[in-house]
């Protein structure tokens, strides 16, 4: 590695002369750091058209053929493309720094240049964290004025208490730019393997704020000639923007002063030798598109199939539940298809398991993980949306017989989805690879296998990065001839909790010839920036399994695929109690089928999200949020009567409560990393693990649950305590909390660090002592209500809950009904004033209705069936849309990114997740409420907007999405905040698209379970499992279950 420097500025250059970091102080400028496989996103391509097409290349990186020299601030490569030589000068100021680029040609060559880098811009611990999360918080802002084109780029997260800003743009004439990596690489990416930009005349220069930064800038048309053509770009760095994003911070004779002084002065070059890229590398294989008849021969029935507009198969799903998707749908969508395996069966709460995420453009594994998904990571997890690092997870090369080069298997021409695997097929010419990837049924073991349908023999690489954050730079590996053991360093988390783990890897074949090596087998040759892969060789095989699994492992399971995919899904079956609703009426058969279909695979989500909680996006996870487990594991199991897992999420529940004040953190890892937790929590956290008791009792009756002796938690020493109390002492710590945190003398609940949307804590802080939740207050009334019930063993205790309920009910009306419109939120003074928040009399919000409020008053039954009604009808004037219900009747003013009001719903520059205001969890709640006002019919309803499979049948603006998955959000397509607040009723009308959010890791698919088996479908109201009915609200749908 080679680093540059400044008094400011460091950028540090691989060995093959990529971009590997960009810091600026202490902030990652870059999003991504380059590697020896890939280079970096960060580039400047040379482009010209011949014969109507365009040629380009990178000007940096392996995939160019530049020579590189240095000097201590700076860098050069040159190089000759399409009869252009060209002369790239990277030059590093003391806060800024510069590409300067020359071009030459004997005969004049029309051509122009392109610049690209990814942002972070944030500490880097942040910044690696989740890139999709960082690239929602950039704001960046175009100032035009012809050919003079400034993007401002300002982080509104803060960074150590500053607010970072990078300003780009160049001393000459720029044609257009791009602001997120979509726009510049193109769904179509996934499959090409090149950016669609490159191929496209004009960069859209329009702000697009999604989920992968990054500023692009085109110049006009330049003409490449015997004297030189110069283009300089230039990036610059302001430690602290604390105002919005709304003005250039640094003027242009600044930078063109910065730039000569440079440029003037004198630098010794020295040549630096490049390695040379490996030329037995071809480009990505994918398999070609399968026909209607070829596609019936792999797959004979299918149901619900998914077709564009042209009758274009995109996917599918078979009778045993697979779903099955085609490259015609993946190019186009955003979101790579993607699942997570686990192995063995279990629905034991912090049971670990190993687990393995799958996507369908060639990632085989990824984020391959026993227990904590965090800390305990094998296999690394992929790090960007579309596919452009392949360096990361598990990847196969192959070379057929005749060929001279490796190719990466990448766009398969099938992909199904089973619960515990997927199958990816490459239709070749004269062949079909089948690649299949699934964890055991029976051990903690994931299995790849890899088979020519044609038996041909094939040289193959299978290439696997371990996690250096887990397992460190040089794990302990053990390579035998057919096998690899892989132990953390000592000094690692991983190795200081369980000094004895390991992972192991075996390989069985029938190679001519096997070998295991590093990285150096596809790079051809040694280098200073190692990508820790290891690589599999196999010389002409045509079958090969690759079992990788943990040291707990006795032997390995050689059970058949189907065998392991049938008990998963018997798993799955006996977790629903076999669950079905059929219909005799040809009309609602879809919906039938849609149903029970959406119910298997939201049951797989959600034991993901107990069992090895993180999702496809949102990667990270490792913990139970106090809230979340309270509410999806714990109502589905409630719901389908396993009640045991429902007593043992309480116990663990209860034994972190925090020693020193009886509350919980917002969220805390329940294994061996335990002392890792939130030291703060929302307001209505404390309220939860009361609801599940509460909740559990009244389902069982399981009084003896209160007598468990159970441990606490330290707030200070973060680790459990000797000190042990019986369930009911804990839950008396846990009502002194409570009543210890009301606002003044009043018996209203302090609104805390926040409620369930974390986007509306108060910018000003000193607000969370003066303001209350009504959601929250509504939340604790009910769980108070019910507590008073399922403790009625206890009469003295029954009581106490009783009389506090209608305590808090007496002030909920003096101080929260004051007219008939409930308020999001109060504030009140000490002399008990209250002024309304997101209300129609509110004058600061602007905001009128927030939901929340509403639904749950009709939910807990707070409100009179009258008042319900009203709520009701707010919510259906004022928050319903055609794709469900939002959080509120407008999205919060954004101002540049700096918070007024709210932290994050002002922060965000991106509108999706919680900013959009269609979270689907809180939809799920309103289809709840509307079911328990006795309108099952419409809550059934409510509740197929939301389910995924076909959904533009129920939704025409819904944007293609995967159908076998839950989504945490339905967002708007507006590209950035200010359309989205110009053009917000545009997603009432359906004149914009609305797009599938994060997926997975959410408590949602718990609750969508509940909700439907217990309010729409009144399971809870029969006396066992074993029943046979037709729906009272629609006689032609037909519902059994089975214990």
């Amino acid at each position: 590695m080679h680093q540059l420097k400044s008094d400011h500025i460091t950028i540090n250059l691989l060995d093959n002369g990529a971009i590997g970091t960009i810091m600026a102080d202490n902030v990652m400028v870059n999003q991504v750091a380059g590697n020896a496989l890939d280079g970096s996103m960060a580039n400047i391509y040379l482009r010209v058209q011949t014969a109507g097409q365009y040629r380009y290349t990178p000007l940096i990186g392996p995939a160019s053929s530049s020579r590189l020299s240095l000097t201590k601030n700076g860098a050069r490569w040159q190089g000759r493309f399409a009869d252009i030589d060209y002369d790239l000068t990277l030059l590093l100021g003391s806060t800024n720094w510069f590409w300067h680029v020359a071009l030459r040609s004997a005969q004049p060559v029309e051509a122009d240049l392109t610049y690209v880098q990814d942002l972070g811009l944030g500490e880097p611990g942040f910044v690696n964290s989740n890139e999709a999360y960082v690239s929602q918080y950039l704001d960046q802002h175009p100032f035009t004025n012809d050919s003079h084109i400034t993007i401002a780029v300002r982080q509104n997260q803060p960074q150590a208490g500053q607010y970072p800003y990078l300003q780009q743009g160049a001393l000459t004439a720029l044609a257009g730019y791009a602001t997120d990596g979509f726009q510049f690489f193109g769904t179509d990416y996934k499959s090409t393997d090149e950016p669609s930009a490159m191929n496209q005349a004009d960069l859209p220069s329009q702000v697009l704020q999604y989920e992968c930064a990054l500023t692009a800038l085109r110049t006009v048309p330049l003409t490449a000639a015997d004297g030189d053509t110069a283009v300089t770009f230039y990036a610059a760095f302001k430690p602290n923007q604390p105002n919005g994003n709304l003005e250039e911070l640094i003027a242009d004779s600044e930078i063109q002063t910065d730039f000569a002084a440079l440029s003037a002065a004198a630098a010794t070059w020295q040549s630096v030798s490049l390695p040379e890229a490996n030329q037995s590398l071809g480009r990505p294989l994918t398999g070609t598109s399968l026909t209607e008849t070829q596609l019936n021969v792999l797959f004979p029935q299918q149901r619900q199939v998914e077709r564009d507009q042209t009758g274009q198969v995109l996917s599918f799903f078979t009778p045993d539940d697979t779903h099955v998707v085609l490259p015609e749908k993946e190019n186009q969508q955003e979101r790579l298809t993607g699942n997570i395996i686990m192995a063995e069966r279990t629905m034991t709460p912090t049971q670990p398991v190993l687990a393995a995420t799958q996507f369908m453009p060639g990632v085989f594994e990824s984020h391959v993980v026993f227990g904590n998904t965090n800390m305990n990571i094998m296999i690394t997890n992929t790090r960007s949306a579309l596919n452009w690092f392949k360096v990361t997870g598990t990847r196969i090369y192959v070379r057929p017989a005749g060929d001279a080069h490796y190719h990466l298997l990448t766009m398969p021409s099938a992909y199904a989805m089973t619960f515990n695997g997927g199958d990816w097929y490459y239709q070749l010419a004269g062949d079909t690879l089948k690649i299949s990837d699934d964890a055991s049924s029976t051990e903690q073991q994931v299995t790849l296998r890899f088979a020519s349908l044609k038996h041909k023999r094939y040289d193959v690489w299978v290439a696997s990065q371990w996690d250096t954050a887990t397992l460190g730079e040089k794990p302990l590996l053990d390579i035998t001839d057919n096998a690899i053991s892989l132990s953390p360093e000592t000094d690692t988390a991983m190795a200081k909790v369980d000094p004895n783990r390991a992972y192991s890897i075996q390989y069985a074949h029938n190679a001519q010839a096997f070998n295991i090596g590093r990285e150096e087998i596809i790079l051809a040759h040694t280098t200073n920036d190692p990508t820790h892969q290891l690589v599999a060789v196999f010389d002409s095989v045509s079958q090969f399994s690759i079992v990788t699994q943990t040291n707990t492992v006795q032997r390995a399971d050689s059970e058949p695929i189907t065998t392991s995919r049938e008990q998963h899904r018997d798993y799955l079956e006996a977790l629903l109690r076999h669950f079905q609703v059929t219909t005799e009426n040809s009309a609602k058969q879809d919906i039938a089928e849609q149903t029970n279909l959406v119910l298997r695979w939201y049951a797989h989500d959600a034991l993901v999200h107990m069992l090895s909680p993180h999702g496809l996006e949102q990667y990270g996870g490792a913990a139970w949020g106090t809230r979340d487990v309270s509410q999806g594991p714990t109502e589905l199991f409630l719901s389908t009567g396993h009640y045991d897992v429902v007593r043992q999420i309480i116990l663990h529940l209860y034994s972190h409560q925090f020693s020193e004040n009886g509350n919980w953190p917002q969220w805390f890892m329940y294994d061996e990393y335990a002392g890792s937790f939130a030291d703060e929590s929302h307001g209505d956290v404390i309220v939860w693990p009361l609801k599940v008791v509460t909740d559990y009792l009244l389902a069982t009756k399981d009084t003896d649950i209160l007598s468990e002796v159970l441990p606490y938690m330290s707030l200070k020493e973060h680790k459990m305590i000797t000190k042990s109390e019986s369930l009911l002492d804990h839950i008396k710590r846990q009502l002194a909390y409570i009543t210890s945190h009301f606002l003044y003398d009043t018996k209203v609940s302090a609104y805390g660090d926040g409620d369930w949307d974390d986007t509306l804590q108060p910018a000003d802080a000193s607000q969370k002592k003066e303001m209350a939740s009504t959601w929250t207050e509504e939340l604790t009334i009910e769980t108070l209500r019910h507590a008073a019930q399922a403790f009625a063993s206890i009469p003295d205790f029954a009581q106490s809950l009783q009389t506090l309920a209608d305590e808090m009910m007496a002030d909920f009306k003096r101080y929260f009904m004051q007219d008939n419109v409930l308020p999001g939120f109060i504030k009140m003074d000490a002399d008990h004033h209250v002024t309304p928040i997101i209300h129609p009399n509110d004058g600061l919000t602007g905001i009128d209705y927030r939901l929340l409020p509403l639904s749950q008053g009709v939910l807990s039954h707070i409100l009179d069936p009258q008042q319900s009604k009203h709520a009701l009808r707010l919510i259906t004037q004022h928050l319903l849309f055609p794709d469900g219900v939002r959080l509120m009747n407008k999205p919060s003013t954004y101002r540049g990114g700096v918070s007024h009001i709210f932290k994050r719903a002002e922060q965000a520059a991106n509108f999706g997740r919680e900013i959009g205001l269609l979270y689907v969890h809180a939809h799920i709640r309103y289809a709840d409420a509307v079911a328990q006002m006795g309108d099952q019919a419409e809550a059934w309803r409510l509740l197929q907007l939301v389910n995924p499979i076909n959904i533009q049948s129920r939704v025409s603006n819904a944007a293609l999405r995967q159908a076998n998955v839950y989504f945490s959000s339905s967002d708007a397509a507006f590209p950035d905040r200010y359309a989205a607040q110009e053009h917000f009723e545009d997603v009432r009308d359906q004149s914009v698209a609305v797009k599938g959010g994060w997926r997975l890791y959410s408590s949602g698919p718990g609750i969508y379970i509940a909700t439907l088996l217990k309010s729409v479908f009144d399971l809870a109201g029969k006396e066992t499992f074993n029943s046979s009915f037709s729906l009272p609200f629609d006689a032609d749908y037909h519902v059994s279950v089975t214990a």
